[in-house]
């Protein structure tokens, strides 16, 4: 009887998640998974494992995303998502920091942050649909994935528009 109990829970587990995110609830589990095992690799890696990366995974298409200070980083978290089993793609969205921060713009740029993200969920992308943000002097970063190029350029636009900003590097994934 506790088995059945346990299959059942599972069962409308899967089922809310694929409601929650409008897919297949085999994918949702299978892309939660990957994103779990890709962050535990790279928190395991000698390269990668202080970084901070934004990890997204949607339709086995795993999207690391953030700032980094040296190329050699952002090219080895590539190479550990791409060893993940069951990972279709990666789409590298680690850049390299421009030049050196100082704390008052390390400030700065948390404000913009917050202004953005504020801006881009004030915006209603629709459901199941995430825009990370992240600043690096003035310098907007934007990774997660969208349906369409007409929503990505939107997110630009929007970023764009901010005070302070010097630049946006769009990195949002359109996946359908």
């Amino acid at each position: 009887m506790k088995t059945m109990t346990k299959a059942a829970l599972a069962l409308v587990l899967t089922m809310s998640l694929s409601a929650c995110a409008g897919t297949d609830p085999g994918r949702v589990v299978d892309d939660n998974v990957l994103q779990g095992e890709v962050k535990a690799k790279l928190v395991a890696d000698d390269v990668t494992g202080g970084l901070t990366i934004n990890t997204e995974v949607r339709k086995g298409v795993v999207q690391l995303g953030g700032w980094v200070e040296k190329q050699s980083e952002a090219t080895e978290a590539g190479k550990v998502a791409s060893s993940v089993d069951g990972v279709a793609k990666v789409d590298n969205q680690l850049h390299v920091e421009r030049g050196e921060r100082s704390s008052g713009q390390s400030v700065d740029d948390s404000v913009i942050t917050s202004k953005v993200k504020t801006k881009i969920a004030d915006a209603d992308f629709g459901t199941g649909i995430k825009v990370n943000v992240d600043t690096y002097n003035g310098v907007v970063l934007l990774t997660g994935f969208v349906d369409n190029q007409n929503l990505k350029n939107r997110a630009g636009g929007i970023a764009s528009d901010v005070e302070n900003v010097r630049d946006v590097v769009n990195g949002v994934y359109v996946l359908n």
